[in-house]
């Protein structure tokens, strides 16, 4: 699930960095239900150069 979650993050960044930020806010902060895997993504994210779209609002 990490994997997947990152994925779809680094896809919407593609896109520009606002839609990679709102994809991981429509993960972790509108929806909850995903925060056991938020530690996982954050370092994929952050080994991977994306560590940009990590928001916490």
């Amino acid at each position: 699930m990490i994997s997947f979650i990152s994925d779809s993050i680094i896809r919407a960044k593609e896109l520009g960095l606002e839609s990679g930020q709102a994809k991981y806010r429509a993960y972790f902060i509108n929806l909850r239900i995903y925060a056991k895997y938020k530690q996982g993504v954050d370092e994929l994210l952050a080994q991977s150069g994306c560590g940009d779209c990590i928001v916490t609002e």
